[in-house]
């Protein structure tokens, strides 16, 4: 069904005429949803897959129990009247509640992630999603030295790291990271290793033939990797096959992808990440649905990519997208951007990052690159959009 679609999808983009475009758009769109039906059937079937791709919801008790001293979870919920959220470490639960409805939050969200993209001044935005958002409950949190977010709604394509009182922004404070869900985090911690392996895969600006998605940067980007992990395999160019990365992706204790993401807001099963097709795959588009088929055991993947931490939130709230689908593929821990980064503010955060990443644990260490390189671009658009989703350290 999948090579199907793919067809469809090359007869749309060499339509001549605008009946023929009518037509093959029709077509797409009806092999898109035969193929969303597809999965959906399967994850009904097989209760084996679905386990993988829906994880049964925990007790209070049993999420408190997962946290360590000094660990703390903000677990926002957004409803139609306000915003609730739940303060949790491993004492204490408390609630918030604030007057502000999904429709209006997800407005200021939207204008706020347009601002960062483009660079604008954010200051008072910032500030009014840091009093809506985290004035009210920061102060419940004492002792915490790591932060974890579990976002709702709209809150999901938000970049906490860059909201402030105007004096610090919550990275100034505590490392940050974020989780689909409080479940989500029982599925990456059973995943931790008491050694790391540091056998490094990484992709740098594939070939794809197109002058606009050059990534230079990238490349230098990877061979930086080098310096700090000598027991690396880089593929940059032409040499970054979607097929050879599909079939040693479990070799790797990191995997670092630094090229295109693109996001579907419509199927994100079909989200993908840009990689060079070969004789074995016509296609370079290494797809969110495919991710799902891939045995992967890497203790970190970094997409240093353009808006591949991003994902469609459903009404039951799944986040599906890249994210999901490489934790669900093995992954524990992942690194992904919100917006699209600027490639030479990002080769330096990649290069701080896997320095601090030696001796340090991933939030810290991400922290501490996003610090980094906040010192020398301040703008929060050029330092926030990186966030860490699953295990912290």
């Amino acid at each position: 069904m999948r090579t199907r679609l793919h067809e469809q999808e090359s007869l749309l983009a060499s339509a001549q005429s605008t009946n023929e475009r009518e037509v093959y758009a029709k077509g797409v769109k009806r092999l898109q949803d035969d193929y969303r039906d597809i999965l959906l059937e399967i994850q009904a079937n097989r209760p084996d897959i679905a386990s993988l791709v829906s994880v049964n919801p925990l007790t209070l008790p049993e999420v408190q129990k997962m946290l360590e001293p000094g660990v703390a979870l903000l677990t926002y919920y957004v409803t139609a009247g306000e915003i609730l959220c739940w303060t949790v470490d491993r004492e204490r639960v408390d609630l918030t509640r604030t007057r502000l409805g999904r429709d209006t939050l997800g407005k200021l969200v939207l204008t706020y992630r347009r601002m960062l993209q483009n660079l604008e001044p954010v200051e008072a935005h910032s500030r009014e999603l840091y009093k809506l958002l985290l004035a009210p409950v920061l102060p419940k949190l004492t002792g915490v030295k790591i932060l974890g977010i579990i976002p709702h709604d709209s809150l999901h394509t938000l970049a906490f790291a860059t909201l402030t009182d105007g004096e610090s922004s919550l990275l100034d404070r505590y490392p940050l990271f974020q989780l689909p869900s409080a479940s989500v985090f029982k599925f990456t911690l059973e995943r931790r290793r008491a050694e790391r392996n540091t056998k490094v895969l990484a992709v740098g600006n594939p070939d794809l033939h197109d002058q606009s998605l050059e990534l230079p940067f990238a490349e230098r980007e990877v061979g930086s990797l080098a310096w700090n992990y000598p027991n690396m395999t880089a593929l940059t160019r032409d040499k970054a096959t979607k097929s050879w990365i599909s079939e040693h992706i479990a070799e790797f204790g990191i995997i670092h992808l630094a090229t295109h993401g693109e996001f579907d807001p419509v199927n994100p099963l079909f989200s993908a990440l840009k990689l060079v097709s070969d004789k074995k795959e016509k296609d370079g588009d290494l797809e969110a649905a495919e991710i799902f088929d891939l045995r992967i055991t890497a203790d970190l993947i970094v997409l240093s990519a353009c808006q591949t931490g991003l994902g469609k939130v459903t009404s039951g709230d799944e986040v599906q997208g890249l994210n999901q689908a490489f934790l669900y593929a093995g992954t524990h821990a992942l690194v992904s951007s919100l917006w699209r980064v600027s490639d030479i503010s990002t080769a330096m955060l990649m290069k701080q990052f896997y320095r601090e990443y030696q001796t340090r644990p991933k939030a810290e260490s991400l922290r501490r690159a996003m610090l980094h390189v906040k010192n020398r671009f301040p703008h929060p658009g050029y330092w926030g959009a990186f966030t860490l989703s699953g295990d912290y350290k």
